[in-house]
């Protein structure tokens, strides 16, 4: 992680410059199955599944296909169940079932492996997609993606939560921005977040806020420093892709299907993390900021975006072109606890920085659960 200073802004606050670098590939949280298939993830050949996701009603299927070089291929192909790597009977490629879960597969052909693809069937019918009011359109709307640095033990934070809620009572600055709150400051914090989204971000002090996964701003007595961060965080790029969701929940099973619709071409990644509102927990406050400090709102519960431990910027949408739509479902299984009538959810995409190799957030959305977010239009 690779930390420096944006003079232009200094003045105005403390502004860092993120930029992150993927871990090598055999850290990179493929499954652990690389030990026992050293051929999975050959470049020439892959396999692609026909959903994501399925009904777990015997007649939803998923169909297989193997591509060599391109080309799809039949004769000689072996699928693996890629949890067990036992060799699967799967007829004319297709898989159905009757059983929800996660079901994995890989296939070899001659020497080659693919890499693992995963399906998931669930209970109940899969959640259908908005229309798209504007087919024709590629001129999206776009949101900051703003990540809070924060933890109940933290005592400065409410310092920096004040100027967040100034910031969305202020309609310029929240109809730019979706808020998601990582509590990892301290561990008995209710709202704590396992995953170390801090360090994947640089975050070496709290309060800290992160836009866009790109600037970084700590000072938490200045809120005009806090909006030149969302401006030039807005005002950096245009809008490379739209996206629309649908969430719906089943007992405590929440499925997200997602699409995302190119305005040029580029690659993509995507995530999404389920955040809860209403959360109580005794918040430290040494300079006796006044309010109340002791509600969370927007702690991020599940953050499914993770590429490696120190890479949360998305599951790989590969490379669209201008025009050209894809699709991507989560399924996240929700704790007893959490409280479902307060949860939502943030949606985003991340592009490559342009010269380096790293990615950025150049898109996101809220959405409600058992809601639908359409393609916003400019």
């Amino acid at each position: 992680m690779r930390i420096s200073r944006i003079s232009a802004l200094l003045a105005a606050g403390a502004i860092m410059f993120l930029s992150c670098t993927e871990l090598p590939e055999e850290n990179n949280g493929n499954n652990g199955n690389e030990e026992n298939n050293p051929g999975v993830g050959s470049s020439e050949l892959v396999l692609l599944a026909s959903d994501m996701i399925i009904q777990a009603n015997g007649e939803d299927a998923v169909q297989l296909t193997v591509l060599s070089d391109g080309e799809p291929v039949t004769e000689g192909v072996r699928l693996y169940d890629g949890k067990t790597n036992k060799l699967l009977e799967l007829p004319d490629m297709t898989f159905t079932t009757t059983e929800t879960g996660e079901y994995s597969f890989w296939a070899a052909y001659g020497t080659s492996h693919t890499d693992i693809v995963s399906v998931t069937a669930i209970g109940f019918p899969v959640p259908e997609l908005p229309e798209d009011p504007d087919p024709e359109n590629t001129s999206f709307s776009r949101k900051v993606l703003l990540t809070q640095f924060t933890g109940t033990g933290c005592g400065y934070c409410p310092g920096m939560i004040t100027l967040l809620r100034s910031l969305m009572e202020d309609e310029d600055y929240s109809s730019r921005t979706v808020l998601a709150a990582c509590h990892t400051y301290n561990s008995d914090d209710p709202a704590y977040l396992d995953d170390r989204l801090d360090q994947a971000m640089g975050v070496t002090g709290y309060p800290m806020v992160v836009a866009d996964m790109y600037y970084a701003y700590n000072n938490y007595n200045s809120e005009a420093g806090l909006k030149n961060v969302i401006d030039a965080a807005y005002d950096r790029t245009d809008a490379k892709a739209g996206i629309s969701a649908r969430a719906e929940l089943n007992g405590n099973t929440l499925v997200v299907l997602t699409s995302v619709k190119a305005a040029g071409t580029s690659e993509f990644r995507i995530g999404a993390w389920l955040l809860e509102d209403g959360i109580e927990g005794r918040q430290a406050n040494y300079s006796s900021w006044p309010g109340d400090f002791d509600t969370h709102d927007n702690c991020i519960r599940i953050a499914d975006s993770r590429v490696s431990n120190f890479d949360f910027t998305g599951h790989s949408l590969g490379t669209l072109e201008s025009g050209q739509t894809t699709e991507y479902a989560f399924v996240m299984n929700l704790e007893e606890d959490w409280n479902t009538d307060n949860c939502h959810l943030v949606i985003f995409i991340t592009t490559p920085e342009e010269g380096e190799d790293f990615f950025t957030v150049n898109n996101a959305i809220p959405c409600g659960i058992n809601e639908s977010v359409p393609f916003q239009y400019r």
